[in-house]
């Protein structure tokens, strides 16, 4: 018998991915019950899954209960569960042998749902095969809470045939690291009481190494830069040791260090070159400096003129799909460019804008030769630091201050699709004080690492799992 809109269905009976059998007649428990036909093979129910799940978390307070059932005998209970906790579903999903419920509800393709009401009552029919079908069912479900006639069927088009086999989706861990850890890389370092603009790297033997700048203040006559180790297992950072105090009078300020080639590692910085005295973060005039490592940054060549007349330099460098590594640069606007290890290098990829105070977008079609004209973003920016890199998977993590006025909040934020959309900022810091000029890196274990400064005084350094930062920000 195949249910019709105003029939009670009454007990429905189903199995547990466990292989054991359950009987549903419980409608009287909730306002009401949607059951979703689904399959972890369906192609359309794993482009879906997460506007199914943002539908079942606006009205699972309102006690609407969804209830997933898979009618594919090809699928075997243990992806199904894999599937929905790679892809957090929260509610429970059983296995409609033989496709008998399915026959019942006239169900012919996944996903499809139904809406029941307190007594059982089938009040709708509907689905998540596409944004028009999710939406008629978010409308169903809203007119049915709200006591307003409901619509018998949407007339939305069918997803994968409920029969087709399909393939099983790659084998993964169904469950991604949910993973957070952070610590200062050192306490105090006794002459130097002013610490600024880290930068974080994965050594070619798996070890972090982190630089940045300090001294007696920022532009002090003191000021050197300072390097650090987590060695590749550990928690702890090394004491931090001078890895160059420029020349006299004319110290380091921003650098980056990066590994160029797999065994190579360089630090490029700005060495300033403005007349002393000067005031407290007043340096304007630099001149581009590197030095390199072949041995995971236990010793360094001496430094050396980078040979450009270019300079101002804050964010590690990128990778472009034709293998070429690129430095932003950011006077002017522009990218050092090698496609050879580090061998050599070229100025390419002028652009209008792009200095360190604005948060700016532009784009680039031709590996980074040509860029778009920039265009202020919808994120905020109070004239500090910010920091992207793009994770293996594709997607883009941001650290930035998301705050127009003070450099706190410190906050992250993932997009996954290539910048014109971001997550809801999460806040790595959010106590008042400076918070600022971060820089994020993925490492070889796919964990995300950023180290910033933390209230003018020490470097701090934090480490999670993508899964950490979008849990916090749906």
């Amino acid at each position: 018998m195949l249910f019709a809109i105003g029939v009670a269905v009454g007990a429905l009976t189903m199995h547990t991915l466990d292989g054991r059998e359950i009987t549903m007649s419980n409608y009287e428990s909730r306002k009401g019950t949607v059951i979703v036909f689904m399959s972890s093979r369906c192609p359309v129910t794993q482009e879906q899954i997460g506007r199914l799940l943002q539908v079942h978390n606006t009205y699972k307070r309102e006690e609407v209960l969804f209830v997933g059932l898979c009618a594919n005998d090809a699928e075997s209970p243990e992806e199904l569960k894999s599937f929905c906790q790679r892809r957090d579903v929260n509610f429970p999903v059983y296995r409609d042998p033989g496709g008998a419920i399915a026959k019942k509800f006239g169900a012919r393709f996944t996903p499809q749902a139904f809406l029941l009401d307190a007594k059982g009552v089938l009040i709708h029919r509907g689905g998540f095969e596409n944004e028009a079908a999710v939406e008629d069912m978010n409308s169903a479900i809203s007119q049915f809470l709200a006591g307003k006639p409901v619509a018998g069927q949407s007339g939305n088009r069918p997803g994968t045939p409920i029969k087709a086999a399909g393939t099983p989706s790659p084998a993964e861990d169904p469950i991604e690291p949910l993973a957070f850890a952070s610590e200062m890389v050192f306490e105090k370092v006794p002459w130097a009481a002013d610490h600024h603009c880290s930068t974080i790297a994965e050594a070619p033997n798996g070890d972090l190494l982190c630089v940045w700048f300090g001294g007696s203040f920022e532009c002090a006559d003191d000021e050197a830069l300072f390097i650090s180790r987590r060695k590749r297992g550990e928690r702890a950072w090394t004491a931090p040791t001078v890895l160059t105090r420029g020349e006299f009078l004319k110290p380091p300020g921003n650098a980056v260090v990066f590994r160029v080639n797999p065994t190579r590692m360089m630090v490029y910085y700005d060495r300033m070159e403005e007349a002393r005295p000067i005031r407290n973060g007043r340096w304007r005039e630099g001149k581009l400096m590197r030095m390199y490592s072949d041995d995971s940054g236990m010793t360094w060549s001496k430094d050396e003129d980078a040979g450009v007349n270019i300079g101002g330099l804050r964010n590690a460098p990128f990778t472009t799909q034709v293998g070429a590594l690129m430095l932003p640069i950011s006077n002017p606007s522009c990218f050092l460019v090698t496609r050879d290890g580090g061998v050599s290098w070229e100025q390419s990829g002028t652009m209008d804008g792009g200095g360190q105070p604005t948060v700016m977008q532009s784009e680039s079609k031709d590996s980074g030769k040509t860029w778009t004209p920039s265009r202020p973003t919808t994120l905020p920016n109070p004239g500090a630091g910010m920091a992207m890199c793009k994770l293996r998977n594709g997607h883009l993590v941001f650290v930035y201050n998301s705050n127009a006025d003070a450099r706190t909040p410190l906050s992250v934020a993932i997009s996954k699709d290539d910048g014109a959309t971001w997550s809801r900022p999460v806040h790595l810091e959010s106590n008042p004080g400076e918070y600022a000029y971060p820089c994020v890196i993925q490492t070889s274990d796919d964990k995300i690492h950023v180290s910033y400064t933390f209230l003018r005084l020490v470097i701090k350094h934090a480490e999670f799992s993508e899964r950490w930062a979008t849990l916090l920000s749906p």
